[in-house]
């Protein structure tokens, strides 16, 4: 670990725990800063950084454009509650009850809700209802949809401005048919079954069960970590949520879901580096291995490189032409397993395996093999 990855995550504790800030060197903001950026905190270590004092705080120039940033992550926050609590309302005059996935539901476990960085709303409202809720929320003044068709995925996207709105039939898209059965069970559970109901600044909001809450912010930054880069800024989220429900959850619901998807290993060993580097508890964080250190490490080093959604992959623009759409889609697929591949081989193997077996059984029903 560097001196500015030191400083970074020394900014870092103290934002999550208000733990105070001990660093003797000098602070390289630029470093420290571009670090953030690039893992999607930089609004929260803006906030540790204007309450420094002595030789460590930052320039006056430096401090004021993380206050800008902090001023602006603040009124997003605004803008987009207004537009939450204005769409739930609606689907309530509709007898549609949507859960909050993530967003304001993680924010507000925070010590300073208005320091957790997202851009879009995110609203799980099940099959049943998701063409209704659709149909009602196009209603929604502001909304705009770019021509996406409803049942184009797993949500249906509208834009309010630069705000975005999800709508969700599923939580996450599972291709494996026998993970797909698991999760399905896992969503009623967490989605549907139990449920919260939680104060957002005097207004009452649906969020998913505790251990839904701990299971999928996980699961979402897994899925990250496959695709397009995970950030400090994801597992803050995992560690934020096992502090805030310490003691109060189902462990062997919670060890029942992450084994019925394969999940147990990789819990472990980003657990670790939560504890390591981000100084969440041992006691906090359920099934704690410390044999994952040597694991850890090698993940610690893809992390740092990738951030939050910052993977670079070539052949990022879909070329034209089948069989080079093909030749596209192998290299992805394989490049994606030996990514996956230096930490966490068995996994690796799995994605591989139902990536190809989904792109055969697409070619069987003349979809368009791998495309």
């Amino acid at each position: 670990m560097t001196q500015a990855e030191s400083h970074y995550f020394s900014l870092l504790r103290s934002a999550l725990w208000g733990m105070p800030v001990t660093i003797e060197n000098q602070i390289d903001w630029a470093s420290v800063l571009s670090m953030a950026a690039h893992h999607g905190n930089n609004v929260l270590l803006s906030d540790v950084a204007s309450r420094l004092t002595g030789d460590n705080k930052p320039s006056p120039k430096a401090l004021a454009s993380m206050q800008a940033e902090m001023r602006g992550n603040l009124f997003n926050q605004m803008k987009l509650r207004q537009i939450l609590v204005s769409a739930v309302n609606l689907l309530r005059q509709h007898d549609i009850e949507p859960v909050v996935l993530k967003g304001f539901g993680l924010a507000m476990l925070y010590p300073n809700p208005s320091l957790r960085q997202f851009g879009d709303i995110d609203l799980f409202v099940g099959l049943s209802d998701f063409h209704p809720a659709c149909e009602v929320l196009r209603s929604l003044p502001g909304s705009y949809n770019w021509g996406e068709e409803v049942d184009a995925g797993k949500h249906y996207n509208l834009e309010f401005g630069n705000m975005a709105m999800e709508i969700h039939r599923v939580s996450a898209d599972v291709v494996d048919v026998r993970e797909h059965e698991a999760y399905s069970r896992i969503e009623h559970e967490g989605l549907v079954e139990h449920t919260q109901r939680v104060d957002l600044d005097g207004f009452e909001i649906t969020i998913p069960s505790k251990e839904f809450m701990v299971f999928f912010t996980f699961y979402h930054a897994w899925h990250h970590f496959l695709t397009t880069g995970v950030g400090w800024r994801q597992l803050s989220d995992v560690a934020i949520v096992l502090h805030a429900y310490r003691g109060q959850l189902d462990l062997g619901l919670l060890r029942q879901w992450l084994e019925a998807m394969h999940l147990m290993q990789p819990w472990q060993t980003f657990g670790w580096l939560m504890v390591d580097c981000l100084g969440l508890s041992k006691e906090e964080l359920p099934f704690y291995n410390d044999k994952t250190k040597r694991k850890a490490a090698k993940l610690y080093g893809l992390i740092m490189k990738e951030g939050n959604f910052k993977r670079e992959r070539r052949f990022s623009h879909r070329l034209s032409g089948r069989f080079m759409q093909r030749g596209q889609t192998f290299f992805r697929i394989f490049s994606d397993f030996f990514h996956l591949a230096k930490v966490f081989p068995n996994q690796a193997f799995r994605e591989l395996f139902s990536s190809l077996k989904h792109g055969l059984e697409k070619n069987t029903k003349k979809s368009g093999f791998f495309c």
